[in-house]
């Protein structure tokens, strides 16, 4: 299948303007245990061969990288220029993939890690209610609102409080492939670090230009099957302040993909290289959110009553929505739900689901909700089509958003080619 025809096969899941997220195949969820399988047999290569076509896969070492909101879209527009995207596509295989619902960094990051769905490991969004300490907390941060480290709430929580999942890491570490990652001097050592990369090694990196060369040492260093995750979060930041399509925003994708050919891809050497595989893919992408058209939920009209269908926390107060702007849950009582349901669709442009409707519709994935999804899920959860529903106010000026159901959050680039095959 041509790479067109499977973007109008994918972006058919839903109607028009909603990609749904295909689980089970061309779906993020798969791409790492998909490349993890290239080393060991211990891992399903659940992603269609077509995704490895044409690519020389028989190698000791695999590159992944995660480029944080890097969308298909955006990764199309640089194969028409001299860059590492249109090595991808003329020597390599290039095709889309969807993102998961949500369409966020939290989440996804967590299921490409782990290989499971939302419905699975449970962590759905940046803003998640923490039962343990009954507080809604920042997830990835590991702090709660106020910016207090969970840890020093409760000492006995670390960050597999926030997933319910083995990571790909710690089942690497059970077979002879050696499991490396490179992220974020920022990140690197975080309770959430540690939990979804147990079993893997660490390095941290400060400045975007030492990202490349940083896994380019880790590539020089292997001995035996060795599997490197890189991840950076630089395209994902600026689009947010600036928007997606901002100069700045393109900018630093150039940039990004300038460094990886010209740090990595090219300063391999050629021995090195031919035992080398590169993946580069994203965990979502985003889409322009103009400040002024984001939505303060808190002005609603009838934001008071809808407040007084909301589940109580422990304080006696109305639960805070969690999510995400583009992945907003609320919390209600049962026998508020319909009220609720009824006063969200009427102010939503887009979709509004009940726990129930999300489930049996798979938005969340395939398989048995496990408890903490169950605990976590909002009784409604509401897709606006393309702006944020904001509930706290530093939310409405951000310039680009993720977590919903857009063609532009929605669709990633799966990439792949033997590093040989991308060097001059």
């Amino acid at each position: 299948m041509r790479r067109h025809e499977l973007v109008d096969e994918l972006c058919a899941r839903g109607e028009e303007g909603v990609v749904e997220p295909a689980y089970g195949g061309d779906c993020v969820t798969n791409a790492a245990e998909s490349a993890l399988a290239l080393l060991n047999p211990a891992f399903e290569r659940t992603l269609p061969d077509e995704a490895f076509r044409g690519v020389e896969t028989d190698v000791e070492t695999v590159v992944f990288v995660l480029l944080d909101g890097f969308g298909y879209d955006e990764w199309t527009r640089f194969e028409s220029r001299r860059t590492l995207a249109r090595r991808f596509a003329e020597s390599g295989a290039v095709r889309p993939l969807t993102s998961i619902y949500p369409s966020e960094t939290a989440a996804a990051f967590t299921s490409i890690t782990t290989g499971t769905n939302p419905v699975e490991h449970g962590l759905l969004g940046w803003f998640q209610y923490l039962e343990p300490i009954d507080r809604d907390v920042v997830t990835l941060p590991f702090t709660t609102l106020d910016g207090t480290p969970i840890d020093e709430v409760d000492p006995s929580l670390d960050g597999t409080a926030l997933f319910d999942a083995d990571p790909l890491s710690a089942r690497a570490a059970e077979t002879d492939v050696s499991f490396e990652t490179v992220l974020p001097a920022s990140i690197a050592d975080s309770p959430y670090s540690r939990a979804i990369f147990d079993g893997a090694r660490r390095t941290g990196y400060e400045e975007r230009e030492t990202f490349a060369t940083q896994l380019r040492d880790r590539v020089e260093a292997a001995s035996g099957p060795t599997f490197v995750f890189g991840y950076e979060p630089s395209i994902d930041a600026v689009a947010h302040e600036e928007g997606l399509t901002s100069r700045s925003a393109r900018q630093t994708m150039a940039d990004v993909l300038t460094g990886l050919q010209a740090d990595l891809v090219d300063a391999l050497s050629p021995s090195i290289a031919a035992d080398t595989l590169l993946v580069v893919s994203a965990d979502h992408g985003l889409v322009d959110t103009p400040p002024a058209e984001n939505i303060d939920v808190t002005e609603w009209s009838h934001w008071d009553t809808l407040q007084g269908r909301f589940r109580r926390d422990a304080a006696g107060g109305p639960r805070r929505p969690t999510g995400s702007p583009r992945n907003a849950h609320f919390h209600v009582e049962p026998e508020e739900l319909d009220a609720a349901h009824a006063e969200l669709e009427d102010a939503v442009e887009g979709r509004v689901y009940t726990r129930t409707e999300a489930v049996d519709s798979g938005l969340f994935g395939e398989g048995e909700p496990t408890e903490r999804f169950e605990r976590r899920c909002g009784d409604l959860v509401a897709i606006h089509r393309e702006r944020g529903l904001c509930w706290r106010a530093d939310d409405r000026s951000n310039r680009g958003m993720h977590g919903g159901l857009t063609r532009a959050e929605m669709l990633v680039p799966f990439a792949a080619a033997r590093v040989d095959a991308l060097q001059n």
